[in-house]
């Protein structure tokens, strides 16, 4: 495949939205991601990666606030913490209540959220009210891959693009913490 399938922010935003999947840089690595409110990506995500179903994906968002409505209600000591931690590099697992999507629901009734502060993120979650489903950029148990033309010529489906933006500076994935317990999932 050639480079065509290179956007820009506006496109980006325009192509996920349209129910495609976008690689798009994080802090760290590259990653696959969708509208994950939209059911039909959010199995087409599952899909390309071939991943099992019972792994949910990390939901990127704005703000706290914006997943607020998706959210059992916090304590103020966890409200506190992702606030003090949020927006950056740190995924934390939340229980979810009743107006999350059917479809993102799993049976541990909690999810992965992040607000990231890598900007390429930020810009294409500013004017998006909804959740965005991230993984990494790999097939699910192989290497994550490097480059975007790479995850383009490997993954070779006509409903993938990316967002060419940077990378940004860390050298993993996010770290991952469950918000009830503070169990460290990932580091």
């Amino acid at each position: 495949m050639s480079l065509k399938k290179s956007l820009n922010i506006t496109e980006s935003i325009q192509w996920f939205s349209d129910g495609n999947i976008l690689a798009h840089p994080t802090e760290g690595v590259w990653g696959l991601g969708c509208n994950a409110l939209d059911a039909s990506a959010y199995r087409s995500l599952f899909a390309l990666k071939k991943r099992d179903t019972k792994n949910s994906f990390i939901l990127l968002c704005r703000s706290l606030q914006s997943i607020k409505k998706y959210i059992q209600t916090l304590s103020l000591s966890d409200e506190s913490l992702l606030n003090n931690t949020w927006p950056g590099p740190v995924t934390f697992v939340i229980r979810y209540n009743n107006a999350i999507p059917e479809h993102l629901k799993n049976d541990t009734g909690k999810l992965a959220f992040r607000v990231s502060n890598h900007y390429p993120i930020k810009a294409l979650l500013k004017d998006f009210d909804g959740l965005f489903a991230s993984t990494s950029a790999n097939i699910s148990g192989e290497p994550i891959l490097q480059f975007p033309q790479e995850i383009i010529d490997i993954f070779a489906n006509d409903n993938l693009a990316y967002y060419d933006e940077k990378l940004g500076k860390e050298m993993k994935p996010s770290t991952i913490i469950d918000l009830e317990t503070k169990k460290i999932l990932r580091h």
